[in-house]
């Protein structure tokens, strides 16, 4: 089967798409910037500094270390803004719209009984490669996480990549070299996958039905080596991270395991219940990870996903392409229906979407296959309405047209114009820290600035100090926004982090500023009784108590 032209230009039409939903608006949408985020941005700022790039960070229960490193990158470009540490991101995310297509062509070449079929010069691996892309390109879910700077994000990404370098080794019309060379692309891009997100370690799994039967062709063996060489060759450097630190190997994974609860195979059924429902029903209520409570799915790719579902049992169940894709579905839910922590859990849950995607468009080429094929049985019936038939088969590519401009209409209301003025969204992402953070920018630095730490989090402690005090996550947004994390900036710009239960220790003797992370009655009277001669201004828009100074 030959590739179309008309494919080509309409995946780079649907890349398009994907781009400007994951770039536009980019510095001021998400609003704010999540303590998660901000660590990885501070882990990125000290290893600017010092040389010293990891391949995994421990802090914040631990994070490999390629996203962030690839984070610093961006910081050298653009400063330490919250939209920098979002940019690898977005390019991540609109990368993997583009291997959709590409390997969705690959898995469903010979897609039996519609393999050859051709309806408006594409073919039907082209066409369900072009609609899985273009449901990624406007899908909410993966557009939000392709503006956050989660690692989380690179999981697709290099699983979709490595599979199409892996399914082109079925290919007959590719030489034997260039099948060694796509065998050590695909699996040192495989392989790099490990360094993105834990759910992904069960991603081997999804191996063993296309190794298997490429064992069986001609230079098999030799190509299986390869991609198995590379993939280890990837791997490597946190492998021997973890071989000397088999602590964070398992990270926060036993502390969110239904297996520590009372009734874990209740909370498994209760999980699977949950996350399944959660693509037609009730989705993600955090407001960081989805609109709250709405569907994971545009309700029209929900449909197509249930019928391409049903699809793939009754009638394609013996394909490579949907053995492939259950097991997909399959292995990486098993993280998301293991843990007990938010369920349903959108983030957990995004190694699912490339798979999703694809059932949903064999659910979209079956309608288009039935309605194009009793258009043209009717056209045999009856030839003389041949002119009445095409003016249908116009109006049909017209309908089809508004049902994606429809897409991608919803995309942007939804994300742009709900989401992004939700109040939910702006505490979600600590709007109200990158606030207090830019403000601490424009003061003096002959003033000292304490910023009271009354927000619960994993403690973590300055980089540069083994003796300094660790303070609770929510801090690390601030001192994102001011390079503050290590100790020698906090005494070089003369902005400290101070507990509530330390406020006694703050030097205002002459003159300070404090910020409280959260206002309320309890932290102001706690201020008031620890340090005398302070008066409270929200000026700066919210509250500071100073002393001996103005506020700018």
């Amino acid at each position: 089967m030959r590739n179309s032209k008309r494919a080509i230009f309409l995946a780079l039409a649907i890349f398009l798409v994907a781009g400007f939903f994951r770039f536009w608006e980019l510095k001021s949408v998400p609003p704010g910037l999540y303590p998660d985020e901000a660590m990885n941005g501070n882990n990125a700022l000290f290893a600017l500094k010092t040389g010293d790039f990891s391949s995994f960070y421990p802090e914040n229960n631990g994070r490999e270390g390629l996203f962030i490193n690839m984070q610093a990158g961006a910081l050298s470009a653009f400063g330490n803004e919250p939209w920098a540490l979002r940019f690898i991101s977005a390019i991540f995310g609109t990368l993997t719209v583009l291997g959709i297509f590409y390997l969705g062509r690959e898995l469903f070449r010979n897609f039996a009984g519609v393999g050859h079929l051709k309806i408006a010069g594409l073919y039907s691996n082209e066409i369900i490669a072009l609609v899985a892309s273009f449901f990624t390109a406007i899908s909410f879910w993966h557009i939000n996480f392709s503006r956050i700077g989660f690692r989380a994000i690179m999981a697709p990404f290099f699983l979709v990549w490595g599979l199409y370098f892996l399914w082109l080794l079925f290919r007959e019309d590719i030489s034997e070299s260039g099948k060694s060379y796509s065998a050590a692309l695909g699996g040192f891009v495989f392989g790099l996958g490990a360094n993105s997100y834990i759910a992904y370690r069960v991603a081997p799994i999804l191996l063993a039905i296309p190794l298997l039967k490429i064992l069986k062709n001609k230079g098999g063996q030799k190509q299986i080596a390869i991609f198995l060489l590379l993939a280890l060759a990837a791997f490597l450097p946190l492998g021997f991270y973890y071989f000397g630190h088999p602590q964070d190997f398992l990270g926060r994974t036993s502390q969110v395991s239904i297996f520590s609860e009372s009734d874990p195979l209740k909370s498994f059924l209760i999980n699977s219940a949950k996350s399944a429902g959660s693509f037609w029903f009730s989705g993600d209520w955090n407001p960081r990870h989805n609109l709250p409570g709405a569907p994971q799915l545009w309700w029209p790719v929900g449909i197509l996903f249930a019928l391409g579902l049903i699809l793939s049992v009754l009638k394609y169940r013996h394909h490579l392409a949907v053995k492939i894709l259950w097991l997909w579905l399959f292995i990486f839910a098993l993280p998301v229906v293991l843990s007990s922590e938010g369920i349903p859990h959108a983030l957990r849950s995004i190694i699912m979407i490339p798979a999703i995607m694809f059932f949903a468009g064999m659910g979209f080429l079956e309608v288009l296959t039935r309605i194009s094929g009793w258009l043209d049985s009717q056209l045999e019936r009856f030839p003389e309405k041949n002119k009445q038939i095409t003016r249908i088969k116009f109006e049909l590519i017209l309908l089809v047209s508004a049902f994606f401009a429809a897409g991608i209409i919803t995309a942007y209301t939804d994300y742009f114009m709900r989401w992004a003025n939700l109040t939910d969204t702006y505490f979600a992402f600590n709007a109200n820290y990158t606030e207090i953070g830019r403000w601490l920018n424009l003061q003096p630095s002959s003033v000292k600035k304490y910023v009271v730490v009354n927000a619960a989090g994993v403690q973590v402690a300055p980089p540069d100090d083994i003796l300094g005090e660790p303070m609770p996550m929510p801090a690390q947004t601030i001192m994102f926004l001011t390079d503050t994390w290590p100790q020698s900036e906090r005494i070089k710009k003369n902005i400290y982090y101070i507990l509530p239960q330390n406020l006694s220790r703050a030097d205002c003797a002459e003159s300070c500023f404090l910020i409280p992370l959260e206002y309320n009655a309890e932290i102001a009277l706690k201020i008031k009784k620890n340090i005398s001669g302070l008066t409270l201004s929200v000026r700066a828009g919210f509250p500071v108590f100073y002393k001996g100074s103005d506020i700018r």
